[in-house]
């Protein structure tokens, strides 16, 4: 429980945390382009109102030339009837025509008065001569847009990692209340159940005792049955006690033959169910072999078959098989009855928990299923339920 509890901690200031960073990574990038693309624009205006020359208060530093044959910016004048008028290009650089005009029929073709060819931005203007296709190249912008880029995913991958790192044992110091306060529950349950064994065997003891000189009547019988009742309960919070022992003695694992055992524990179900008008199957796939808690795995399946019996319609029908898939031992435990609503199927495997409060307590005191869930999970394995609230339930326990 502590363990899941820091996890979904660490989980969910991850998730806000790394939604933080990356918007905060998107807005910086985002910022910056529009940046850049507002200035790309407003010399791509200032050329193209020029008729492709640089304007004379445009430094030449604006279009960098580092390589030889490096092109700037080049323009295209067309005329209405869409002839070539003339060719502009930033410096007196060599540039075939056939390039210069394959480009400008790009531009012309996509249908668009601003947009990107590779490496080049263009503007299409009308102009009383016809049109201009203004070019300029963009590597230096789309090369500072993607070192931006990397420098900002860098910065927040290292913040991920470190705000991990910080929230782990920001997570362990939050849970540390809770885990006490569980220590001090689980060790109020195992220390009360233990002092309680003695007055209620000496409250048993004392009921055979008076029975002997007085006779059966009714108030024994009451004091008998509560004393049974109770006797379960504190039976049941022992078994938790020792499920929740984490110093690896609580449970000793064998090789079992999960199949023999399966029967052994099922079989004698089936003179109660035929007394009881149900319809009792019993599936085993033989020479199933596991390691395990023969008594623990026992318990879980008195506990799911006992369930069913009691939860099961009058003529209805209850199924225990066994079977492997996937190298996994698979146990299915299926009643027809009234089932339970899908919403609190997660809910039933809760200590405590009872599907229907206004239930007679004679059905149990909700730790059956919690001490089912506890065992299983001390085997490595999951158990799980499914069905259709009002028709039928069905208890999978996989074990590996």
């Amino acid at each position: 429980m502590i363990k899941r509890l820091r996890i979904k901690i660490v989980a969910v200031i991850m998730v806000i945390l790394t939604l933080t960073v990356f918007a905060i990574m998107t807005a910086i990038n985002t910022v910056s382009w529009s940046s850049s693309r507002n200035e790309i624009e407003t010399r791509l205006y200032r050329l193209a109102d020029n008729d492709g020359f640089l304007p004379s208060d445009e430094t030449i530093e604006i279009f960098h030339d580092s390589q030889s044959g490096y092109i700037d910016t080049f323009s295209v004048q067309i005329t209405h009837f869409y002839e070539v008028r003339k060719i502009v290009i930033s410096r007196n650089i060599k540039v075939e025509q056939s390039v210069i005009i394959e480009y400008a029929n790009e531009a012309l073709n996509s249908g668009k008065n601003l947009g990107e060819l590779g490496s080049y931005a263009f503007l299409v203007r009308n102009r009383p001569y016809g049109k201009i296709i203004v070019f300029m190249d963009i590597q230096q912008y789309q090369q500072a847009a993607r070192n931006l880029l990397l420098i900002t995913s860098l910065t927040g991958i290292i913040s991920i990692v470190f705000f991990f790192i910080v929230s782990f044992f920001l997570a362990k110091w939050l849970v540390k209340p809770v885990k006490s306060t569980l220590e001090k529950q689980k060790q109020f349950i195992s220390d009360a159940s233990h002092e309680l064994k003695t007055p209620l065997a000496v409250i048993s003891t004392n009921t055979d005792v008076l029975e002997a000189e007085i006779g059966e009547n009714k108030w024994l019988g009451y004091i008998r049955s509560e004393s049974l009742r109770m006797s379960e309960l504190v039976n049941e919070l022992l078994c938790l006690a020792r499920l929740d022992d984490k110093s690896g003695h609580a449970l000793n694992f064998s090789d079992v033959d999960l199949s023999q055992l399966v029967l052994q524990t099922a079989l004698p179900f089936e003179s109660v169910l035929f007394e009881m008008g149900k319809t009792y199957n019993v599936e085993v796939q033989p020479d199933i072999k596991v390691k395990a808690d023969e008594s623990s795995v026992k318990h879980v399946l008195t506990i799911l078959i006992d369930n069913a019996v009691k939860y099961s319609k009058e003529n209805g029908e209850i199924s225990v098989k066994l079977y492997t898939h996937s190298g996994k031992k698979i146990i299915e435990v299926y009643n027809t009855g009234e089932g339970v609503p899908k919403e609190k199927l997660s809910k039933i495997f809760e200590r405590f928990y009872r599907e229907d409060e206004a239930r007679n307590r004679k059905t149990g005191y909700g730790l059956g299923l919690a001490i089912a869930k506890a065992s299983v999970e001390a085997h490595g394995g999951k158990i799980s339920a499914k069905g259709e609230y009002g028709s039928w339930i069905c208890f999978t326990v996989t074990l590996p």
